[in-house]
């Protein structure tokens, strides 16, 4: 892919100030019902040898479309304590890659996650994480 493609419609965006969200983006985030979806584009930088998304670039979206459903919940700042992840299916080069986070419980110290990264419709990776909130 010689050329950035856009988004979907509906997609913006993610403005952040962190500096390793940046390097792993372009990222972008849509409002859906009462949650978000965010995604990305799988380019040249997210793959491994083999032409598809790096497992730590999946992982790397997990945890961030995790914190972006944490942030509904509970004010910054917070972390990541724990995140585990099961892979189910590749993101090949030039697929556009949506992830949903969902919080699944939420106590005044911690907030309990899941994710669900998908590609057209077809599940990539399944997450869970616990968030400390500091």
């Amino acid at each position: 892919m010689t050329k950035r493609e856009k988004p979907p419609a509906g997609y913006e965006p993610i403005k952040s100030e962190n500096p390793f969200g940046a390097a792993v983006g372009p990222l972008y985030e849509k409002k859906e019902g009462e949650g978000w979806v965010r995604g990305f584009r799988v380019e040249n930088k997210h793959t491994n040898q083999g032409g598809i998304a790096h497992g730590g670039v999946l992982m790397t979206f997990a945890d961030i479309v995790m914190a972006r459903a944490v942030l509904d919940v509970a004010n910054l700042p917070f972390v990541t304590v724990q995140m585990n992840a099961q892979f189910t299916a590749p993101a090949r080069l030039g697929a556009w890659v949506e992830g949903r986070g969902f919080v699944t419980r939420r106590t005044k110290a911690l907030a309990f996650v899941r994710c669900e990264i998908e590609v057209e419709g077809n599940p990539v990776l399944a997450s869970s994480g616990i968030f400390k909130i500091l």
